[in-house]
């Protein structure tokens, strides 16, 4: 009995731990919802302009163990231990809306014109 007590509390928590992870990679405005993959234009027609932006771009290496495509990549460097390295730059911008002092700050961040995470801050002001 204390067992399966255990288990079921073990599980419950779990539901809400994931239940939780799905919510905050979500941003309602109004009915409509905006989760991440979704393009930056549809983040903009939906909830409107954030109400600070900010943008810089980021130095990215990718890896591989072969010779990258010539077609994909024209520049890429041997790596130590027989890899090879491509680096790439990444428009990031990061769009924050407030809503206010009886609602969460959202945290959008975009990376070549794409929602790739949205998270919840303090309250508004």
């Amino acid at each position: 009995m204390h067992t399966a007590r255990t288990a079921l509390f073990l599980l419950s928590a779990l539901l809400l731990f994931f239940a939780a992870e799905a919510a905050a990679a979500a941003l309602r405005c109004g009915a409509r919802l905006i989760t991440e993959g979704d393009p930056r234009e549809k983040l903009l027609q939906e909830c409107g302009p954030p109400t600070e932006t900010a943008s810089w771009q980021e130095e990215r290496w990718e890896e591989f163990d072969h010779p990258p495509s010539p077609r994909l990549y024209r520049e890429f460097e041997r790596r130590r231990g027989g890899g090879y390295g491509v680096r790439r730059l990444v428009q990031v911008e990061q769009w924050i809306y407030n809503h206010g002092p009886s609602r969460f700050i959202d945290i959008v961040r975009i990376e070549n014109g794409f929602v790739r995470r949205i998270e919840s801050g303090g309250y508004g002001y």
